[in-house]
């Protein structure tokens, strides 16, 4: 059951990671061009969860959160293509991973764009970003998506919907944002770390 619960945040936090992942975005569309850190809410259908968020360029993304009363904490890398749960020490110096092209399957489909349009300028959490909408299709069914991005194609805030059934709807909001430099070890395994039996060799395990 815990597995099961750090599992589902696993592929909630890979699925809005990105932004450029879709193919048929416009040309100059981009995944966020400095590094920052703030406060990360994703609300989904059932649960809501916060976290320290931090990014560093390109495609690195670390979340730190508490679950089941535990600390944990989630690294996506994009350029080793997997993603790692981090469990305290306490429990053994382990991690979960998991290949990001399988976490991907788990969230809303972003395949590919059939709609894109930006709708003007908005101001959120005091930052200017510009409002894009989305539609994306794939796995058979359809998402509407919109982003809230800044100028350096920071999403501080994202809405998405499967269109068939808008109760699945997953929003993601980054408060207290601020763009500062990030040190590249937060984005590693802690020394040691053994992943968990049962989760099978992936690429860019490190036992």
């Amino acid at each position: 059951m815990i597995r099961m619960k750090f599992s589902s945040v696993l592929l909630a936090s890979v699925a809005l990671s990105p932004i450029a992942m879709a193919e048929g975005l416009p040309e100059g569309w981009s995944e966020p061009t400095v590094a920052y850190e703030g406060t990360r809410v994703m609300t989904g259908v059932d649960q809501t969860v916060e976290a320290k968020y931090r990014y560093l360029p390109p495609g690195k993304h670390l979340q730190e959160m508490t679950l089941e009363g535990m600390s944990v904490s989630i690294v996506i890398r994009r350029d080793l293509g997997v993603a790692w749960t981090i469990f305290p020490p306490a429990l053994g110096n382990m991690h979960m991973e998991m290949a990001i092209d399988e976490a991907e399957h788990g969230g809303p489909s972003m395949e590919g764009v059939v709609e894109y349009e930006a709708l003007g300028e908005e101001d959120v959490n005091g930052w200017p970003t510009t409002r894009y909408r989305v539609v994306l299709k794939g796995d058979g069914r359809d998402a509407e998506a919109f982003y809230w991005i800044t100028e350096h194609w920071i999403p501080v805030r994202m809405e998405i919907s499967m269109r068939d059934d808008p109760r699945e709807t997953v929003t993601m909001e980054i408060r207290d944002l601020q763009i500062r430099d990030q040190d590249p070890a937060l984005f590693e395994l802690p020394a040691g770390s053994r992943a968990m039996p049962g989760m099978g060799g992936m690429p860019g395990r490190r036992d």
